[in-house]
């Protein structure tokens, strides 16, 4: 979901033509508009390499509007964002993490581009709808997608002699491969390759789906009903334990939670399990390590595939400018496009939200599940307040999940205190 938090390094900032503006361009320049654009990437990493390639391309194309790039990792990224936000000082655009989008908008933050989206060809893109709030209006529009699906190993899947995942696999299907692929051979009484990694610090490839396909949810009501302590989810959390248990099939949460959060998605490409849940970016790492991988849709449970996606997107700022919001639109439309849009499917981080550079930039054997896949896709719960209870209920989930708490009261008091979370925020307000 935060694809590029793993990123490492320190603030880099880098000014393209000079200092900000406030409104029109710098003197001697009529009509020309000064636009700071932010982003999240490593200074020098591929990303930053590129976004300055199609900014310097956007630019020569559009010679009224001069780019101030503003550029730092993920976490100093959205920590210098708030505090620009805060002191009226946020870039006129930047690439917001998708599940922020709420949060930026809910504060006050983010210029409603409901009627600009309008304008656009919406068959032309995949993820527009993923980013409407629970009155129907849109502030930001997408950039790349992640969704998950099933990374499995065919090296390991052909030495156990299983047949490969299909779409028609259900949740026992998974387990019955994923017994048979579990193997200890150094004879250590415990398995050096798991077959299947059932917990993930990052729930978007754990618990969040799991529970959807057994038919529970984790909110509702325009996302601002927490709804997980159900009958289903509480069967969706007693199989992952199962999972990690008595059937032995998949690490544990403590084996697991040992390797770190960065090392827990390099799992599938070092071996050690041969399924996994994985989002578009977990590509990078398996082709890396030269892993013979494919992927499939997601098991089949009781309520369905339980598809979740986020969106991450461009969103413009409510204190830019008619001629900065003009000039803000401009470069959305422009990234947006075909050839950007192919341009940067190849760092392979994320899936093209240009449905044409889709269908031609992603490989063949990979693409339409992961296409397929996130147009069946729902929300990953977001509003405003998305960070605080998901983390409020991801702590009680955990708990489950370690052992440490009964599952039952785990859900009961995790739906509680992220319910707590969300009402703090909307106390008084409608939909």
């Amino acid at each position: 979901m935060k694809v590029r938090m793993l990123a490492a390094g320190t603030l880099a900032v880098l000014a393209l033509a000079g200092t900000a503006s406030c409104g029109g361009g710098p003197a001697g320049e009529p009509g020309a508009v000064t636009l700071r654009l932010g982003f999240y990437a490593g200074a020098g990493d591929p990303a930053d390499t590129l976004m300055r390639e199609l900014v310097k391309e956007f630019t020569a194309a559009n010679p009224s509007i001069k780019v101030q790039l503003e550029v730092a990792p993920y976490v100093k990224f959205f920590e210098r964002l708030r505090t620009q936000i805060a002191g009226g000082q946020a870039p006129q655009v930047w690439l917001s993490d998708g599940v922020l989008v709420q949060e930026f908008a809910a504060r006050g933050a983010l210029a409603d581009l409901t009627d600009r989206v309008r304008t656009v060809d919406a068959a032309a893109y995949s993820g527009l709808e993923l980013n409407r709030d629970g009155k129907g209006r849109v502030h930001g529009f997408p950039q790349g997608a992640q969704t998950p699906v099933l990374f499995y190993n065919k090296k390991l899947f052909a030495e156990a002699g299983v047949a490969e995942p299909t779409a028609d696999w259900t949740y026992d299907d998974l387990a019955a491969a994923a017994r048979k692929l579990t193997k200890d051979t150094n004879g250590d009484g415990r398995p050096d390759t798991y077959g299947f990694r059932a917990y993930s610090p990052g729930f978007t490839e754990s618990w969040w789906p799991i529970v959807k396909a057994f038919g529970g949810d984790v909110v509702t009501d325009g996302n601002r009903k927490v709804a997980i302590d159900t009958s289903e989810s509480r069967a969706a959390l007693d199989w992952m334990l199962a999972a990690m248990g008595k059937d032995g099939f998949a690490p544990d949460y403590v084996t697991t939670e040992s390797f770190g959060k960065g090392a827990v998605h390099t799992l599938f490409a070092t071996g050690r399990v041969a399924m996994s849940y994985g989002i578009y970016a977990r590509t990078l790492p398996a082709m890396s390590a030269k892993v013979d991988f494919g992927v499939a849709p997601l098991p089949k449970g009781p309520g369905g595939r339980g598809n979740v996606a986020i969106v991450n997107s461009w969103v413009v700022s409510k204190a830019a400018t008619p001629e900065q919001a003009d000039a803000a639109w401009k470069w959305i439309t422009y990234f947006s496009g075909e050839k950007p849009q192919s341009r940067w499917a190849e760092l392979g981080e994320a899936i093209p939200i240009n449905k044409k550079a889709a269908a031609t930039a992603l490989p063949a054997d990979r693409g339409p599940v992961f296409l397929e896949a996130l147009d069946a896709s729902d929300t990953l719960g977001t509003n405003a307040v998305w960070s605080e209870y998901t983390e409020a209920l991801a702590k009680r989930v955990n708990e489950a999940l370690s052992g440490a708490t009964p599952v039952a009261e785990a859900l009961a008091t995790g739906q509680k205190e992220a319910q707590q979370v969300i009402d703090r925020f909307y106390a008084g307000q409608t939909q």
